[in-house]
């Protein structure tokens, strides 16, 4: 990776600290700032991506999952892995809404993969993202606080729930992992947005995508390369692209899947972008991660080449 190791080399470290999270850094780009006892809202946030409606009541992701047995561990797969139909979460929902919604739930299932449930209350519990918790054991990440052991008691009885579910059946059948759990995360309200400085936003990623929406900053997909965004990016000023291309290989550790990834990477954008910041086609860059790390360059750092390259595990 010559282009990115040169560009972080010769690049100067963000002074600001991010938050070590994908979507708490999210977040951040779109000036909102985390609350230490209170999930990010990401709920409310892409509810309004997925469904099209501002609701400003306290919403949970409740998105479905498989936890499959490893000694005394439970693994958890999420839906990329499923193959789950539109028709067999409206189901699920339905069997699942049957025994709860005498104690006033709703439970929303607006795309196959993105489930959105309101509780009559708002608990009092902190999440871990579903991202951190994939193909990992869930016990160290099921829900705390105060309402944390109730609502263990909540997921358990939906999880028995779930294996009896006419649908389970028919997916065994089928040869299909069952759908066994929901995962419960990114509890919130619609935040408060403010003015930030994001021409465009380039993503394929729902919170990214949904901040922008709520933002009224005009969105794109990803480009196939530096060049295709030149040739497409046509308002001035600061634009955001989110390549999390990665995450998915990395969660389930997918070598070949993140050494291509990361070829398409060097190839495609940092080697342009590089170029372009040495001719002044590019005036700045930063690059953020999901590490809590990042870093800026103009014109005038890309020319510092007595800042020698190093290799990339130095920067984790």
């Amino acid at each position: 990776m010559p282009a990115l190791e040169t560009l972080l080399a010769r690049a100067e470290p963000l002074t600001r600290v991010l938050p070590a999270s994908f979507e708490v850094t999210v977040f951040s780009l779109f000036d909102i700032s985390a609350v230490d006892d209170q999930d990010a809202p990401v709920a409310a946030v892409t509810r309004v991506l997925d469904m099209g409606i501002i609701d400003k009541g306290w919403w949970l992701r409740a998105d479905p999952v498989h936890l499959h047995p490893d000694r005394d561990r439970l693994i958890l797969t999420d839906s990329r892995l499923l193959d789950i139909t539109q028709e067999e979460a409206n189901r699920l929902a339905a069997e699942i809404m049957e025994v709860y919604a005498t104690d006033g739930w709703l439970l929303k299932t607006p795309r196959p993969d993105r489930w959105y449930l309101k509780p009559r209350r708002t608990p009092k519990i902190t999440t871990t993202p579903l991202a951190n918790v994939i193909n990992r054991d869930i016990h160290p990440h099921l829900p705390q606080g105060k309402d944390g052991m109730a609502w263990h008691g909540v997921l358990n009885e939906i999880q028995i729930l779930l294996h009896t579910a006419n649908t389970n059946i028919e997916r065994e059948r089928q040869g299909k992992l069952p759908i066994n759990s929901l995962w419960f995360w990114g509890g919130g309200k619609l935040p408060q947005m403010k003015p930030v400085q994001w021409a465009q936003v380039w993503s394929e990623e729902p919170v990214s995508l949904a901040l922008a929406r709520l933002s009224e900053i005009m969105t794109s997909g990803i480009p196939d390369s530096f060049a295709a965004w030149q040739r497409q990016a046509q308002k001035p000023g600061e634009h955001l692209m989110v390549l999390n291309g990665a995450r998915s290989a990395v969660q389930y550790g997918d070598l070949e899947e993140w050494a291509g990834f990361m070829e398409k990477l060097e190839r495609d954008w940092m080697m342009p972008l590089l170029d372009a910041l040495k001719d002044k086609t590019l005036a700045g860059l930063t690059l953020y991660s999901d590490t809590g790390k990042g870093y800026c360059l103009t014109s005038r750092h890309a020319r510092r080449w007595w800042r020698r390259r190093r290799p990339l595990f130095r920067y984790y």
